[in-house]
């Protein structure tokens, strides 16, 4: 009884022999060579459109670029390379800078600052959510809430 499953391989095998292997190598290896050099045009690329975004950042001109070395592409880095070698080119570290805040918000601040250091805690006497989450029956839950039971 035949395997009603089984089928035969319907793909005829062609020798085409060394030399068409070796035209494919040739091939395949242009079109890799292709692609790397775009990869590095596009590196390329995006380093310098990195390294003048951070220029621009720091209000420095963008013809310091070209002194930037190759090895440093990151903007971290970038910034790290500037401020390293900012008194060579006269470039002003920046400082940190205070906050600009008006006279009423330090006001503001101070008066919630005050109220809530001078504020009392609660006393270890349950909320009055918590008894009434505690109520068990209906005349309980009245006194809390009536102050009187009130029967019905």
């Amino acid at each position: 009884m035949a395997n009603q499953y089984e089928y035969e391989d319907e793909i005829e095998e062609q020798d085409n022999g060394p030399a068409e292997l070796r035209k494919a190598l040739r091939k395949a290896q242009k079109e890799r060579e292709a692609i790397e050099a775009e990869l590095n045009q596009m590196r390329s690329d995006m380093r310098s459109r990195s390294v003048k975004d951070v220029l621009a950042s720091k209000g420095v001109s963008d013809k310091l670029a070209k002194l930037i070395p190759s090895d440093v592409n990151t903007p971290e880095q970038i910034d790290a390379w500037l401020n390293e070698y900012s008194d060579v080119f006269g470039i002003k570290q920046d400082e940190p800078v205070q906050p600009a805040v008006d006279e009423e918000t330090i006001n503001a601040n101070q008066r919630i600052n005050n109220v809530t250091s001078t504020a009392q805690n609660p006393s270890g006497e349950q909320t009055q959510h918590q008894k009434v989450m505690a109520a068990k029956t209906k005349e309980e839950l009245d006194q809390l809430l009536f102050g009187q039971s009130l029967g019905r």
